[in-house]
């Protein structure tokens, strides 16, 4: 690897080196200006020959800043590198909004070298002072942490000074989830509009399962036998007003069991289908989606159409609520009813129990009333 010596004028030399390529195909040029002491040509040379073969030491050893990246290119370079990794689409949407809405206006042009956590306070400050909530924020600090983080592996940055800055502190709000006779209101209201809608929203409250995960449904996904849904894959809907395949959250299949409740229900859907498609003259195709206005399965519902949906029965029955409350309502009557965190977890696909520990805190609260008054009433005499 070999680098350039250039006296751009007398005493003064310019240095370069070539570092490779961005995930973009952008190349990486590592430059530094070298004065010399004395402003005549050629002075200075033999400096300029050591600290060029200094750079290219450092380069062959991946250390690649020149001390001229912003936190512009930082966010350019970090997300075209999530993106090479095949983060979910919509995480990607997600990563661009925040990068382009908020971060890059805010701090775009300001050096890597010389960006500190008294800047990473002010943004957090001035997003604070527009009504921005907590939570708002803390994505804000996540994304500039990651970003940042893979900087520092990268030796773009000596260290991560989003450490010590200082995000808003969240105040967890504890789930509200739907009673029993709420969710069958629900349900009731939903099945005089739209029965293919009600039988989803059955599942999602028997299975905890997330929306995408629900719509992604296909009939080989369903084991009428042994009585299981294996999810398998999420559908996310883009931002052109159609619809994209992904994996789960956490990249893994699981298989959950579901009750006589559950099965029958997808029986009698299943029958549903069948004879409509069979009055049109089709045949529901082998891998179709389970939920699909297409007589044969060939799409799935939307999962924002799904929500809109919800939104809509729940208030038309009378029900403070929305979708993603029946997920809340199948892990805390899970809890309630005396499961553990780990078979509660694994149900509704968290990563690890801990998660479910901490979002569903509340209901372990609830369990832990009820077993000191279980306790109280065997000392009773």
């Amino acid at each position: 690897m070999k680098g350039t010596k250039t006296e751009i004028r007398p005493g003064v030399w310019r240095l370069r080196v070539y570092a490779g390529r961005r995930a973009n195909g952008s190349p990486i040029q590592i430059a530094k200006t070298i004065h010399a002491a004395d402003s005549k040509p050629g002075a200075g040379s033999r400096l300029a020959d050591r600290e060029l073969a200094k750079m290219v030491a450092d380069v062959s050893k991946g250390k690649t800043a020149s001390g001229t990246e912003t936190v512009g290119d930082l966010l350019t370079e970090w997300l075209d590198h999530c993106d090479s990794l095949g983060r979910s689409p919509t995480t990607m949407r997600e990563y661009r909004r925040i990068a382009e809405k908020i971060v890059r206006p805010e701090l775009g042009k300001v050096r890597l070298s010389k960006l500190t956590a008294r800047d990473l306070n002010r943004v957090y400050g001035n997003l604070t002072a527009k009504g921005n909530k907590a939570t708002t924020v803390r994505r804000v600090h996540a994304l500039i942490g990651a970003a940042l983080h893979y900087a520092e592996n990268g030796d773009l940055v000596e260290r991560n000074v989003a450490r010590r800055a200082q995000p808003p502190t969240v105040r967890a709000a504890e789930i509200e989830a739907p009673s029993p006779a709420e969710v069958q209101a629900i349900l009731t209201q939903a099945e005089k509009v739209e029965p293919t809608f009600a039988v989803l929203l059955l599942l999602a409250a028997l299975t905890g399962a997330r929306r995408g995960e629900l719509c992604a449904l296909k009939w080989p996904d369903i084991d009428f036998a042994l009585g299981t849904m294996a999810i398998a894959r999420s559908i996310y809907d883009t931002p052109a007003g159609g619809w994209g395949e992904k994996g789960t959250k956490t990249h893994q299949v699981r298989t959950i069991g579901l009750d006589a409740l559950g099965i029958e229900a997808l029986r009698r859907h299943r029958v549903t289908i069948d004879g409509l498609a069979a009055s049109l003259g089709f045949e529901v195709l082998p891998d179709g989606f389970v939920f699909s206005r297409s007589p044969v399965g060939a799409e799935p519902i939307r999962p924002d159409v799904l929500t809109k949906f919800t939104r809509r029965v729940a208030a038309a029955a009378g029900v403070d609520s929305h979708l993603h409350a029946l997920r809340h309502f199948s892990a805390t009557q899970a809890i309630a009813a005396g499961f553990d965190p780990v078979t509660v977890s694994g149900r509704l696909g968290h990563a690890d129990p801990s998660i479910t520990l901490r979002v569903y805190s509340h209901a372990l609260v609830q369990r832990d009333r009820e077993l000191a008054a279980a306790l109280g009433r065997t000392l009773m005499p």
